[in-house]
Parts: structure tokens; C-alpha cells; sequence
């Protein structure tokens, strides 16, 4: 009379709790099928430590739509992370074809990977780049002998955070606002901010000097790079790519 109830208390405990469990996976399996098939032009990100969250936070705050950024990553805890700020998650290995290809990474924009180690950085970035040739890779390696490595294996853009840094630092000898500037082009959220983009049509012919937006520094022509001092720039062409400072705020 005492222990049977008990055992029955139990077993519905244990029962409801798989019930609860599985109709969660269920619904979470039926959420991502359905995310799938809309997932197009976005951004996925392989990884979720403190580089990759901040890359995400400033994702954000340049304006990308949380539901369009997709974060890999093997730690439930920092999935909720993300999903806080209203990004789609997937709990995986991003170094494995099939993760990759749930995630639809042949028809995204951007991948970024920060991965922890610079092995594991590489070996996303190599699946990433097998599986869709076309996708620009943005990836973080920590040691200066990995930079190379990571192109090779099809990055685009290769970041040393550790490097940089130690750039900022350097710039403190010759005065202590460089680096303050330095920091405030890098964000959204300062005052200013360093912008790339295409040419317009109404730009061409004109000198770099004379564009409307902000203060252009350089053009990227055909893959190569003109100050602002060179010659090139004095006649802006079709498919010029240009950098300039622009305010955050008018």
C-alpha cells in the first residue's frame, strides 16, 4: 500500500519526462526542416566563443536580421547564447559534410569560423570551401604560421585577433588616441566607421576626393589596392571597389 503508489509516482515521472523530451526533439527537428527551406543569402556562423559572439553582435548592429544568422556550435550553453539574441541554432560538429550541408552552406553569403583551435578553424573552413566553392570564408586563426594555411584552404579574409591587438598596443607610443580611433572604425557603434562598397554609376569619372559620402582612403581595382595619393584614383572606373570613413551618425 505504501510502496506500490510510489513506484507508480515514479514511473509517471519518468514517463512524462521522456514524453517532454521527445515531443521537444520532435518539435526542434520540425523547426529546423522548416527554417532549412527558407535559408538563403545568410550568414553562418561555425562557432560560438567570445570572437565569433562578437562578430555576431556587431553582425546586428550593421543591420543583419538575427533569423538570418546561423550559429554551429557543440555547446548547449552557448546555443542559448545566440538564440538570446534571436539567431537560428544548430547543435553540431561544423567540421562534418553533413552539418555543413543542414545548414544549406552552398546557398549562404558568409561563412565566419572561430573554432577555438586554428586545426579545427582549417578543417571547417576545407569542408566549407569543398562543399561550396562560391561561399566567402572569414576565419580567425590564433598563431601567425596558421594565416597561411587558412588561405590555402580557401579563406577569403584570414583575422589574427592576436596580432592586432598587439598592433593597438604598439600604437600607444606615439600618443594614447590612436588606438581609440583604431577601436571606434572597427565598430558600429562608434562614432565612425570604416565601410566598404561598389562604385555607383554617378561616381564614375570623378576623382575618390570628390565622393558625397564620407572620406575616401582607397580603391580596390582588379584586386589591387590605390591610396588615396596615387594617381589611379583621380578617375574613378567601372567595377572600382571603395573604402571610406564614414560617420555612424549625421
Amino acid at each position: 500500500f505504501v510502496v506500490t503508489p510510489i513506484r507508480i509516482f515514479f514511473l509517471l515521472i519518468f514517463i512524462g519526462s521522456a514524453y517532454l523530451f521527445i515531443a521537444r526533439r520532435s518539435w526542434e527537428r520540425f523547426l529546423m526542416k522548416r527554417i532549412q527551406r527558407t535559408l538563403h543569402d545568410h550568414v553562418v556562423v561555425a562557432g560560438y566563443g567570445t570572437k565569433n559572439r562578437r562578430a555576431v553582435e556587431e553582425l546586428i548592429d550593421l543591420g543583419e536580421d538575427p533569423d538570418n544568422i546561423v550559429v554551429i556550435d557543440v555547446s548547449d550553453e552557448r546555443l542559448a547564447r545566440a538564440k538570446e539574441l534571436g539567431c537560428t541554432v544548430l547543435k553540431g560538429d561544423a567540421t562534418r559534410d553533413a552539418t555543413l550541408k543542414s545548414v544549406h552552406i552552398e546557398r549562404a553569403q558568409l561563412i565566419i569560423i572561430s573554432a577555438g583551435r586554428d586545426d579545427t578553424s582549417i578543417l571547417i573552413c576545407l569542408t566549407a570551401r569543398d562543399l561550396a566553392p562560391e561561399v566567402r570564408i572569414s576565419i580567425a586563426v590564433n598563431e601567425e604560421d596558421n594565416e597561411t594555411p587558412a588561405r590555402r584552404a580557401g579563406a577569403n579574409v584570414v583575422v589574427n585577433p592576436l596580432d592586432f591587438a598587439g598592433l593597438l598596443l604598439a600604437t600607444t607610443h606615439e600618443g594614447q588616441h590612436i588606438a581609440d580611433y583604431l577601436a571606434d572604425l572597427a565598430s558600429m557603434r562608434g562614432k565612425v566607421r570604416l565601410i566598404e562598397r561598389d562604385i555607383r554609376p554617378e561616381e564614375v569619372g570623378r576623382p575618390l576626393k570628390e565622393i558625397t559620402d564620407g572620406l575616401g582612403l582607397r580603391i580596390i581595382r582588379d584586386g589591387t589596392p590605390f591610396g588615396f595619393w596615387r594617381p589611379q584614383v583621380e578617375k574613378l572606373e567601372p567595377g572600382d571597389i571603395v573604402m571610406e570613413i564614414c560617420p555612424t551618425c549625421r
